[in-house]
């Protein structure tokens, strides 16, 4: 048996569904260690590998990131010259004058944070996505913003300040810059091993404090009305599509959406709220960046 990761045991602990979710954020001290994770010697040593691709990574400064070429080169594959791919030397100068390296979908090619993710998506009818941080000291990679999930942060090396604007007029559940720096804030310090739960569309800004600054956030993604519209539209499809090509005829479009129309009211009357959610979830967590 797989022993739980101290972050999910976290989720179970802190009853997240129940007692934070979509309320209130939730900051844990000292409540998960960082071992076994990401280092900042494992990020320079993926630099020097050259393996490091854009879109999985990037680098930001006050939520803009520079010209692609200002950071990345291109590589011979097999024959064929490939764009996008890390160039330490710059990557690194774009680190020494303040930029933020974000590493995104780790869940695709880091095992350990996939183990982690694989735990809490068996808690939460959710999509999960992981990205890591690295900041330098006294810089902001993004602007105060809101996020288009749930979001539950692990800092794993420095310490990070995080300001958390939860005025009900700021609150949206749509991602976006447009926040009220002056609005009601709560301001506290990350430091390894501290855990913070925001809800879904809370804004939010961290800059890295008395060094540099690695984190791990994990987006949280609930089904929205299109992702279950969609959901069902595929569940009505798997129930109906063997016999959908017999039920038009060739000259009578109108009939067949009538009677498609009248199927699908018959699907919606008998179809299981839990399968669509399901069904909504399982797509979603193939989406890739």
């Amino acid at each position: 048996m797989r022993t739980l990761h101290p972050l999910v045991r976290l989720v179970d602990e802190m009853d997240l569904a129940n007692t934070y979710w979509n309320s209130k954020h939730g900051l844990f001290k000292g409540a998960v260690p960082t071992d076994g994770l990401i280092s900042e010697d494992d990020i320079q040593n993926m630099l020097d590998a050259g393996l490091l691709r854009w879109p999985y990574f990037t680098l930001l400064k006050e939520g803009k990131q520079p010209e692609l070429g200002a950071f990345t080169t291109t590589r011979n594959v097999a024959g064929q010259y490939v764009k996008g791919f890390a160039d330490a030397r710059k990557v690194r100068g774009l680190l020494a004058d303040g930029a933020t390296m974000k590493m995104s979908q780790l869940e695709d090619w880091h095992q350990p944070i996939r183990t982690v993710l694989e735990g809490i998506e068996q808690r939460l009818p959710a999509e999960l996505k992981a990205y890591v941080f690295y900041t330098p000291c006294d810089n902001t990679g993004m602007l105060p913003h809101r996020d288009g999930s749930h979001v539950l942060a692990l800092q794993l090396a420095g310490a990070k300040e995080w300001t958390i604007y939860d005025a009900p007029d700021q609150i949206d559940s749509r991602p976006g810059l447009n926040v009220d720096p002056d609005s009601h804030s709560h301001t506290f310090v990350m430091e390894p091993g501290d855990v913070l739960y925001l809800p879904h569309g809370f804004p939010h800004v961290a800059t890295a404090r008395g060094g540099t600054s690695l984190h791990l956030t994990l987006t949280i993604t609930e089904p929205t009305p299109a992702d279950l519209v969609a959901a069902l539209l595929s569940t009505f499809g798997d129930e109906f599509g063997a016999g959908m090509d017999d039920m038009m005829p060739p000259d009578d479009h109108q009939s067949f959406a009538t009677d498609m129309v009248a199927a699908l009211c018959e699907h919606l009357e008998s179809v299981d709220s839990r399968v669509l959610v399901d069904t909504a979830v399982a797509t979603m967590r193939k989406r890739t960046v």
